[in-house]
């Protein structure tokens, strides 16, 4: 499969890199920095554009199969411009217009679904965010609910507590009714997305994960 990945030299992304390249996949990392990217393979393509620019990005989406994106949304009480929200508007615009239907997106339970239990996993993080992080918590949500307005097949993959520990391959998933750690590695975050690549039970769904 040829993938599209977003935020590939980030802390989760460069996993989703790695972990689909071990999984045989062609990979397109689209990065702002390509010198941060420290993977090398022979089915590994660096492209360096913003996560605004349409051009680069409808460019980038040629051939593509899949989307994966990990571009982190600022935690700072305010800024300027949304700018996770306005590249996914454009991505998506993009991929409707290049016929590529598959995406894997990130995010938190400050993001609602409708198979939500409720929970401590389901509620307090959204009470936090919007006490600590509410601009962060405000983009977070449209991000949400764009995507379930689109045409795409999507899988949303809320998590609360990510750390650079070691990978597990133990990742529990639910939705408020399952117990599990908040925290979670970034390395098996990463490598649960990849997963997704070829795992079809979470389309259109944004299942929760943890330890």
């Amino acid at each position: 499969m040829n993938v599209l990945i977003f935020g590939a030299s980030g802390g989760i992304g460069k996993w989703a890199v790695e972990y689909a390249l071990q999984d045989g996949h062609h990979v397109t990392a689209y990065v702002r920095h390509p010198e941060k990217v420290q993977i090398t393979s022979d089915h590994l393509t660096l492209i360096q554009g913003q996560i605004t620019d349409k051009e680069k990005i409808t460019k980038a989406l040629s051939g593509q199969n899949a989307v994966i994106w990990c571009v982190g949304i600022p935690m700072k009480r305010k800024y300027p411009v949304m700018q996770s929200l306005e590249g996914h508007k454009i991505l998506i615009q993009a991929m409707k217009e290049q016929g590529v239907k598959r995406f894997i997106d990130w995010g938190t339970p400050s993001i609602r679904f409708e198979q939500d239990k409720k929970s401590l996993i389901t509620v307090a993080p959204s009470i936090l965010a919007g006490i600590a992080f509410p601009q962060a918590k405000k983009e977070m949500v449209a991000i949400g609910q764009l995507l379930q307005t689109s045409e795409l097949e999507w899988t949303l993959v809320r998590f609360m507590a990510p750390k650079d520990t070691p990978y597990t391959g133990k990742v529990k998933t639910g939705f408020g009714d399952v117990k599990m750690k908040f925290s979670i590695s970034r390395k098996d975050i990463g490598a649960f997305m990849a997963e997704q690549l070829h795992d079809d039970r979470f389309i259109r769904s944004m299942p929760i994960i943890g330890s």
